[in-house]
């Protein structure tokens, strides 16, 4: 368990209800012991139910459940260590599981999920969110339809530009507010924020084993090939899921953008990456400190086998994870007030 606020699952587990509380299960090694009293007093009873069917004399029965009982206090058997961990409903927020965690998830805790508003994040070898459980189903009818109309009213270009402003300002790229303020277009205002990106990324100076070479190319996307932008994918993907968590509660239609409006490459969640434009520093100043304070180094990762992807081992993955949901534990609190701007300015 990473923080009170997430749980992290990076090995065999089992998400279930026990005397009606939700309990995280962790399997760990196959450990060997002796059967227990109740065991083999378990194993002796199903025997004389068989033997009794069987029409065995009951002397029969008798000496062999003797014999059956000095054989059975001698063997032992082999089992996977597991540890319960009762789970705190009214602090924990997000479930994380990652591709090493292999088991189940009952019926009886999903419903304990659902109705604690918690989510579950699934996270691929690459360190990308390739499916989640979000259990938000609230949408606001006319919130929905200012957005469709926001693009043809002018107002998904003033929206666009506020979240690049604000973005500008968090990466201490003011200077290019000037011209953000001139765009006519999506097209401009993109083009302002690209030049923007590249310039705050170029500040970013690494040894070289690190293999920087800027936020671009192969290099940002699923497929990323050098540590840092690795990193940077994981947390981006986590800042985008927990921003779409908050974006349904307030009635949101995610799949329609102001800024993301790409029909041909429409995503489920275009929204969402509008509105985490001016958070996604809160991810990089995590990865500067992670690097800076040697938390990861450059050779905790590793190729996938066809050498497409660079990827975490797993106690690098499991420090990233760390420090980027801990990053996001007041998104929805410092969050609210431009989303509520955003509203507004939707009327």
């Amino acid at each position: 368990m990473t923080l009170e606020t997430s749980l992290l699952i990076n090995s065999p587990f089992a998400l279930k209800q026990q005397n009606n509380v939700p309990v995280y299960v962790e399997f760990g090694e196959k450990i060997e012991r002796p059967y227990t009293d109740s065991e083999i007093k378990e194993s002796l009873r199903r025997q004389i139910i068989r033997d009794r069917k069987a029409g065995i004399p009951k002397d029969e029965i008798e000496k062999k459940c003797f014999y059956l009982d000095r054989f059975m206090q001698k063997l032992t058997k082999k089992e996977e260590k597991k540890t319960d961990y009762p789970i705190d409903l009214q602090k924990l927020e997000t479930i994380i599981i990652t591709p090493r965690a292999k088991g189940y998830i009952t019926n009886a805790f999903i419903d304990f999920i659902k109705n604690h508003n918690i989510a579950i994040y699934w996270i691929d070898i690459k360190g990308t969110v390739d499916a989640s459980f979000m259990p938000f189903n609230f949408k606001n009818p006319s919130l929905i339809v200012k957005q469709v109309k926001a693009r043809d009213n002018g107002k998904a270009l003033e929206i666009a530009k506020y979240l690049i402003e604000l973005k500008l300002k968090s990466q201490g790229m003011e200077e290019h507010i000037t011209r953000l303020y001139k765009s006519r277009d999506i097209k401009d205002i993109m083009q302002v924020e690209a030049v923007a990106a590249n310039l705050y990324f170029k500040k970013w100076n690494f040894r070289k084993d690190w293999n920087w070479n800027g936020r671009k190319g192969k290099n940002s996307n699923k497929n990323a090939v050098d540590p840092v932008n690795t990193m940077l994918n994981l947390g981006y993907g986590l800042l985008a899921q927990r921003m779409s968590e908050i974006l349904l509660k307030r009635g949101f239609e995610l799949s329609i953008g102001f800024l993301h409006v790409n029909d041909d490459k429409a995503y489920w969640n275009m929204l969402t990456y509008d509105i985490i434009e001016p958070f996604r520093v809160w991810i990089d100043e995590r990865v500067l400190r992670i690097i800076l304070g040697l938390r990861i180094k450059s050779d905790d990762f590793t190729f996938t086998e066809d050498k497409t992807s660079l990827i975490f081992k797993d106690e690098a993955f499991y420090i990233a994870i760390e420090e980027f949901m801990d990053a996001l534990k007041l998104l929805e609190y410092k969050s609210l007030p431009m989303i509520r701007t955003i509203e507004k300015l939707l009327i």
